[in-house]
Order: structure tokens, then C-alpha cells, then sequence
């Protein structure tokens, strides 16, 4: 594939952080776009309660902010005169292991892909293949994937102590617009601020994603946690950042190009506002609002009932995607409270009913295409509609409708015992390439094949699934000593 069309591909794919995952009108009847909630602030690693619930389908009613006082952001770190040394991790006392074939083989296939794509000059990787170009989110995925290499034993000690320091040091020294917040988008080898288009954007103009923020920030918290000597230095970099711009009014915020400056957007549709809340949480960043008010309602399909967000494009500007992506990160990652789970079951119910009533095999995400549009959101529902798969303006390409590797990884990896996930497994096995990893999926249409993208979410995704597994499915936020106690309950 020429690098002209892959790079349009991934830019196309983070359009929904400007666009379709964020709100842009906010009439002040709406209790879920305009009530003040204040949030509270703290870098502390072990305040992240995986029992919060989340809020079961109602009707919203105007909520109370609670009584609290913001505290304030911690001082910039004092420079460091001389660099730091480079730390060599922590032994691990026990590797998990993969013990069948197939996941062996699997791993060595996804990690394909960060050898390809790792930078040496900054330790960020790629968000497609050969592509000098990247999100937070994107990295977010990066760390986490590194993180699973390691604990599987498919990346030695010393090369994993070598990308930590390199990374590490890029981040000690990542230009910053005047947010005070990671921009938007960055070269992978040069670490310089890119618009969108990958256009050079030096003084940061492209604003900033809650939700990729968020994903990079609990990706950081699984090393700060699992690997403590990294911990003091993770802290003061993000202490850099000015993270209460994160949370507004108790609801997610990010901060879009508008003429003359930003404009700063409630961000996040149902499962995605609540992954990112969620994970905000391990750094007691409290968005209330997100986690408690959501304005859901009812829908059935195929007879089965299902949440969705009432923020669809119509009333909103922005997409209501009822999609795999957030769900199944959330439970490999920090876990389903029992709140979410009839949601879960019920999103793994209808695509196997989907699957008996058709034949088609479905695997339904968020997902980069190899031809245009080059991103779609393929969900069970959304802007009133069933199984649609659209682009980031709402446009359907319904003949792209695809089955995703990492939804099926993932789905098997949470729920193993159901003879559909491992269909599923089974199926996306072989979707890959020998040199660069796993390949985004298939089309359901068969006359149009694999769908050949190559990315970097795919592919840590895949490892992460499979630490899921080796670590007797534990998520991956819980380090070796909060795996013990949970097993001891």
C-alpha cells in the first residue's frame, strides 16, 4: 500500500476526536451538556475503585453537585540538572505464559508490528504501518502493548528497559502548546507538533482529546504500578500537563481548531465517555457527571434490548456508536463492574444472533479500512439505525461492513467459554501478515477479501488479549500484588 494512501487512512481515523466523539451545542435545558459538577485532582496510583457503578438505563434527572473543593494542580517539577539514569525493571518473579500453540503464534505475530514501528530516536511507535505519525491514544495502545511483550516474554529486559528510557526521556522533554496539554497529534521520530493532516502545527492549534488522554494516561498508570522505579518519573512528567482541562462541569472535555483560537467541547458518547471516565479515575481526575448522568435510553435489536446514548449527530453534532471498542477495552483493562455487564452480554447476544440469522460471521468495531474512506464505525446502532457502519460525518458505506481482529481476540479472551467467541478466535487467527502483523479484519462481503490495514490498535490489542488470558483473566491494571489479593477474596 503507498504511504500516501496509508497516511490518509490514519488521519482519517482520528477525525472522530474533532468531529463525531464531541459536542458541540449546549442548550442550557440539557442537564448532560451544561451541569457544573467540580472535579477533583490527584496523581496518586492507588485510588481506582473497580466496584464504582455506572448508571443503569433511566430517565436522567438534573443532578446535585456535590459539595467538594477542588484542590489545586501540583507544582511544576524543579529541572533536573543532569539526566537521570536509566532504570532496569523489576524482575518478574512470575511470567504469565501462553501455554497453547496458537496464542504463541499469535503473539509473535502482533509484536511483527512494534518491531517494525518502534522509533528509536523518541520510543513512540507508529499508529500504521510505516506511518511517522501518531495519537495519544494511539500511544496509549503502544505502552500497553510493550507492557504485554514484556510480561510475555517476547520482549527481553534490557530492550524493554531501553524503550522505557527513551520514551520516558521524550516525554520529560514533549513540546507543549499554551493548553498546557499534549497536542492533538506528533511525529513518531521527531516528536514535533503535527495538525491532523500531518501538516507541521507548532504552536499547537489542533487542541486536545479527553479520550485519547485518557488512554495514554492509563496506559502509564499500568507502568507506573506494575514497574514502581518508574513511578516518581511518570508522576513529575504528567505533573507537566495541565490535566484539569480534562474535566469540565463533571463531563469529559476536549478543545477543537475554531477560527482564532480552541474551542472547548463535552467530548464522549455511552461506552466511550465511561472507559475514558473510568481511566481518568486512576488518576483521581472524578468526571461525576460522565460515570453518573449519561442521558441513555432504550432500543431493541433483533429483539434484544440495548443502552444507547440519546446525543446522537442529529441533536449533537456527534455520533452515538454502539460499538464493541470501548467495552471490550474496558473489561481486558480494569474490569466490568456489574453495572456494565447486561450491557456487555447483551452486545456479544445480538452479534451472535445476528450471525445465526444471517450467517454472516460478526465481529462489529472501530476500525481502519485499506480504501476509502479508510475508517469506519461499524456498530449495532447508531443515529437511529441498526448495524450501521459509517464514517466520521455519518455517511454509510454499508457494503464495508467488516469482521475485526481485535474484537474477535478480545471477545474470546473475556469470555472464553462461549462457542461463539471462540468462532471468532478461530476465524481471525490467520488474519495476518508475516511481516507486519495483524491485519484489521475481513470484509463480510467475501468478494472483497481481507482488509489489509495494518495499525497499530489492532495489534496491541491482540497482546493485550493474550496477557488477559496468561494472567488467568485478570485485567491489566492490577498489578502482581493487587492480582494476589483479588484471588485471595
Amino acid at each position: 500500500m503507498a504511504i500516501s494512501v496509508i497516511k490518509s487512512m490514519i488521519l482519517q481515523s482520528v477525525l472522530y476526536t474533532t468531529t463525531n466523539q464531541q459536542l458541540l451545542l449546549c442548550p442550557s435545558l440539557a442537564t448532560w451538556q451544561c451541569s457544573p459538577t467540580p472535579s477533583i485532582l490527584i496523581a496518586a496510583p492507588d485510588n481506582f475503585n473497580l466496584d464504582v457503578e455506572t448508571p443503569r438505563p433511566q430517565t436522567v434527572a438534573e443532578p446535585t453537585a456535590p459539595t467538594v473543593t477542588p484542590l489545586p494542580l501540583p507544582l511544576k517539577p524543579k529541572p533536573t540538572p543532569t539526566p537521570e539514569k536509566p532504570v532496569i525493571p523489576s524482575p518478574i518473579t512470575s511470567l504469565p505464559r501462553l501455554t497453547q500453540e496458537t496464542d504463541q503464534i499469535a503473539a509473535k505475530g502482533a509484536w511483527k508490528y512494534f518491531e517494525r514501528n518502534w522509533n528509536p530516536q523518541t520510543g513512540l511507535v507508529n499508529s500504521a504501518d510505516n506511518l511517522p505519525w501518531t495519537t495519544w491514544w494511539d500511544q496509549g495502545s503502544a505502552l500497553l502493548g510493550i507492557h504485554a511483550a514484556y510480561q510475555l516474554g517476547l520482549l527481553p529486559k534490557d530492550r524493554f528497559q531501553q524503550r522505557m528510557n527513551t520514551l520516558l526521556e521524550t516525554l520529560e522533554k514533549l513540546p507543549l502548546p499554551a493548553t498546557g496539554l499534549p497536542n492533538k497529534a506528533y511525529s513518531t521520530p521527531t516528536v514535533e507538533m503535527r495538525q491532523l493532516n500531518d501538516t507541521p502545527d507548532p504552536k499547537g492549534i489542533s487542541g486536545w482529546s479527553v479520550l485519547d488522554m485518557a488512554r495514554f494516561l492509563l496506559g502509564l498508570h499500568v507502568m507506573r504500578s506494575h514497574y514502581p522505579e518508574y513511578s516518581d518519573r511518570i508522576n513529575r512528567i504528567v505533573t507537566r500537563w495541565n490535566l484539569s482541562k480534562l474535566v469540565k462541569d463533571g463531563w469529559l472535555n476536549g478543545a477543537i481548531p475554531r477560527a482564532g483560537g480552541l474551542q472547548e467541547v463535552q467530548e464522549g458518547r455511552l461506552g466511550y465517555e465511561q472507559y475514558a471516565a473510568h481511566s481518568l479515575k486512576l488518576w483521581n481526575i472524578q468526571a461525576t457527571n460522565a460515570l453518573s448522568n449519561p442521558p441513555v435510553k432504550m432500543v431493541e435489536v433483533d429483539g434484544i434490548t440495548l443502552q444507547i446514548d440519546q446525543r446522537n449527530l442529529k441533536n449533537s453534532g456527534a455520533t452515538n456508536y454502539l460499538t464493541n471498542d470501548p467495552y471490550l477495552l474496558w473489561g481486558l483493562e480494569m474490569g466490568w463492574n456489574d453495572a456494565v455487564k447486561p450491557q456487555v452480554q447483551n452486545l456479544l447476544k445480538v452479534q451472535q444472533q445476528r450471525f445465526k440469522r444471517t450467517g454472516i460471521l460478526t465481529a462489529i468495531n472501530e476500525d481502519s479500512l485499506d480504501r476509502p474512506p479508510y475508517f469506519l464505525y461499524y456498530s449495532v446502532y447508531a443515529n437511529g439505525k441498526a448495524w450501521q457502519a459509517v464514517n466520521v460525518t455519518g455517511k454509510a458505506y454499508p457494503q464495508f461492513r467488516f469482521i475485526s481482529t481485535k474484537a474477535a481476540f478480545s471477545w474470546f479472551a473475556l469470555m472464553p467459554d462461549q462457542p461463539y467467541t471462540k468462532r471468532l478466535r478461530d476465524f481471525a487467527q490467520n488474519l495476518s501478515d508475516k511481516n507486519r502483523g495483524y491485519l484489521s479484519g475481513r470484509y463480510e462481503n467475501s468478494k472483497l477479501g481481507v482488509n489489509a490495514s495494518v495499525d497499530i490498535n489492532t495489534n496491541a490489542i491482540i497482546l493485550e488479549s493474550l496477557l488477559y488470558q496468561a494472567r488467568g483473566r485478570h485485567p491489566l491494571v492490577l498489578d502482581a500484588r493487587s492480582q494476589e489479593k483479588q484471588e485471595r477474596q
